[in-house]
Formats: C-alpha cells, structure tokens, sequence
C-alpha cells in the first residue's frame, strides 16, 4: 500500500536547514501523494518567504504560521497544530514527525512509513539507542545527558523503549487521532512524551528502528537552559503519572 503521507515539521528561524531538508523531503515522497505541513513560531530569518516561493512552485507544501504562545521552546504547541491541520484537511493514512534543523534524515522516511503501512505495527520510532545507531555532533554530555533521561523517564513509565526524546516518528491515522484526542498538558518538549506514553497506554503497537541522528545543518538551537529543566521535570511528571495511571 502506498497511500498519501502527511509530513509534520514544526520550524523557528530554520532557514539555512530548510534548504536542504524540504527538499530532501519531497525528493524521498517523490512518486506518491504527499503534504508537508510547515508550522512556523513567527521566523524572522526568512524562513517563510522560502516556504511560500516553494508552494508557489507548486511543491506540496502548507505554511501554517503560528506565532510562539510564549517564551522558550514551544515544539509541543507547534507539533499539536501541525498534527491538527494534516488531520482535518489530508486524507493521509500515514503521519510523520521530523525536525526541521537536518539533525534527522530524510532518507530515512520510507522504511519508516513502509513499516506502518505494512500493518505489523501503529507506530515507529527512530531510535538513537539501539544497534545499529549512530550519533553524531553531540558532545559527551550532552549524550550521557540524553542517555539519562531515557533511563530514568523508562525506569518512571515502565516502558520497554530505549529512546523516549528523539521526535522522528511515524504513525497511522488511528495514533493520529488517539493524539488529537487527549487535553495536551504542555506546550512545550513534553508534549512529545505525552503522545508516545497515551499510544503505549491504548495498546498500540510501537517499534522502533536504528537511526542516523546527526548535527543540524545551520542556525542555532531553539532550546535554552530554562527549556532543558522545564523539559526535563515536565517529563518526569508525565512519566510518573502515566505510571500511576496503569497502576490505578
């Protein structure tokens, strides 16, 4: 089955990356029917002007611009947007989640979206964690800092999945709407958690897949100090209380 394939990339000031990435994108999806989503924070880099000459090209691009609804890193708000606009407005079976700073392949979305139009599962999820993965341009601790925070959200939530913060994911439709249909608890990183932990709650079948995590491709990093512990605690809340709640 080769159905339509909606793409979700939520950007702020990404310009330099986009250039690479979307094309990079649509090249991959060549040859079936596809959208990309492109949920902008109100980028001042010229990142929409790029955006809107594409979908004037005739790319299968939309530009949804959505200005940050406050400080710091706002990826949850964004993603959620983004996801609510392919939802109501593609026919798309198959959903995907992917950064727009290059630091995950695009070469890497059809055997991702060909598992989850195979049927043996709902979910996949690119991890960095497992055989096979690599890693790249990230210092040491920075990766001991993510390694961490895998164990510990794993050891909270009691979950089998080595890899809980890397956001490139695939789906079908039914994740999709499960998403959708759950209050978000963050506007921030979090939210990402809290879709994976509601799709493990409903019983959806999850897999992961090794992946090339590499360096963003240019501008700089979205994601201040304040974000890091924000993210961090607002993970473990979240861990914590899906735990509660199979417990209860």
């Amino acid at each position: 089955m080769t159905g339509e394939v909606a793409v979700n990339l939520p950007v702020y000031n990404e310009r330099e990356a986009l250039e690479a990435v979307v094309p990079a994108i649509l090249a991959a999806l060549r040859g079936r029917p596809h959208t990309v989503c492109v949920v902008d924070g109100g980028s001042v880099d010229g990142t929409q002007e790029y955006l809107r000459r594409l979908a004037a090209e005739g790319a299968p691009v939309a530009l949804l611009v959505r200005p940050k609804p406050g400080p710091g890193c706002r990826r949850g708000d964004a993603s959620r947007a983004g996801l609510e606009w392919l939802a109501a407005r593609t026919g798309a079976e198959t959903f995907v989640d992917i950064d727009g700073d290059g630091s995950q392949p695009p070469a890497e979305l059809l055997r991702g979206i060909a598992l989850v139009e195979s049927g043996e599962c709902d979910v996949v999820v690119a991890s960095k964690y497992l055989p096979g993965s690599v890693v790249r341009g990230r210092s040491a601790l920075r990766r001991f800092a993510s390694w961490f925070y895998n164990a510990l959200v794993r050891a909270l939530a009691g979950t089998r999945l080595s890899d809980h913060s890397n956001t490139y994911r695939f789906y079908n439709r039914r994740a999709a709407e499960l998403a959708l249909g759950f209050p978000a608890g963050s506007a921030g990183p979090p939210y990402m958690l809290e879709m994976l932990l509601h799709w493990a709650a409903a019983g959806l079948r999850i897999v992961e897949v090794p992946t090339a995590y590499g360096e963003r491709l240019g501008g700089a990093s979205k994601v201040g100090v304040l974000d890091l512990a924000a993210g961090f605690w607002g993970a473990l809340r979240v861990a914590a209380e899906f735990r509660r709640s199979r417990t209860a």
